[in-house]
């Protein structure tokens, strides 16, 4: 076994991961000194663009995104520094780790792109749900909840590439998840996806409520001072796999998603009813700008 304290991975999975990846180390060196640069207080943007300008896949990466409808610019951003004001600090980190998992992902085998092209799609719309679940419930999170969207599942994209052939039997990307879904991936891997990716973005030494979301988004009541977080996430993704399931949930039952039971425990105001009225036309929304930020 290895890994950080409480966060424990085969050894069989580690030797498979070093194999498939080279280095188990998420972000390269520009994307971490990027990264670094914009969680400072005082960040400079245009220091931040000085860095993000030696990384050519991530400029690019950066701008199309930038230019994209779901980060409506009421016109095309063509330089890099003018995207990074217009994205602002926080969206700025969400991108240099959304382009890195990116970078990880390609290294799945062609036989399960199309599994992992579903697992982008969601992670793109469960970040999204997560911005605008976060503006609803007025939670006051500033950018991780986007973050913590988009690797909450990343476990299950590391279970592609440790074990490609016996995934669809780990997980059949049916996203009809049971209660015991990570009962199900311990009996056969001896680690769920959800502490694998927990577990991944410790040893990236990513920030501790992102990895308490991945780690939790299952089980938001364990997840400490983190629990809106690992709530919030929990309840974009249930609404995020409506979409995906097949056929999809129409229309989507909202009073079966019960992380939002765990946001009102947490003290946010009629979040039940705040989510029955307003979940339909956030999926419609989600979806439409997930398809098309994926497709870039």
């Amino acid at each position: 076994m290895d890994g950080e304290p409480g966060l424990v991975v085969p050894q069989t999975i580690l030797d498979s991961l070093n194999r498939t990846l080279g280095s188990l180390r998420m972000l390269p060196e520009v994307a971490q000194q990027a990264l670094t640069a914009a969680s400072a207080p005082d960040c400079d943007l245009q220091e931040i663009g000085r860095i993000i300008q030696r990384d050519i896949r991530l400029t690019t990466f950066i701008l199309r995104i930038a230019n994209s409808s779901a980060f409506g610019s009421p016109k095309a951003i063509a330089s890099l520094p003018k995207a990074i004001l217009f994205i602002g600090a926080r969206r700025v980190q969400s991108l240099i780790i959304a382009s890195s998992l990116d970078a990880i992902a390609a290294h799945v085998p062609p036989a399960v792109r199309q599994a992992q092209g579903s697992l982008w799609l969601h992670g793109f719309m469960t970040g999204l749900l997560a911005t605008r679940l976060n503006t609803l419930f007025g939670l006051g999170f500033d950018g991780e909840q986007f973050t913590a969207g988009l690797m909450h599942d990343f476990g299950r994209t590391l279970i592609l590439l440790v074990d490609p052939l016996n995934a669809p039997h780990v997980d059949p990307l049916n996203f009809d998840e049971p209660h015991n879904i990570e009962d199900r991936e311990r009996a056969m891997l001896g680690v769920s996806h959800a502490e694998l990716g927990a577990w991944f973005a410790e040893v990236n030494e990513l920030p501790d409520p992102l990895i308490a979301a991945i780690q939790w988004h299952h089980q938001p009541r364990h997840a400490g001072e983190w629990r809106r977080l690992a709530a919030l996430i929990a309840v974009a993704d249930h609404a995020a796999n409506s979409l995906q399931q097949v056929p999809p949930q129409q229309p989507y039952v909202h009073e079966s998603n019960r992380g939002v039971a765990i946001l009102e425990e947490e003290g946010v105001p009629l979040a039940t009813s705040k989510f029955a009225k307003n979940i339909e036309p956030m999926l419609d929304v989600a979806l439409q700008e997930a398809i098309g930020l994926t497709s870039l």
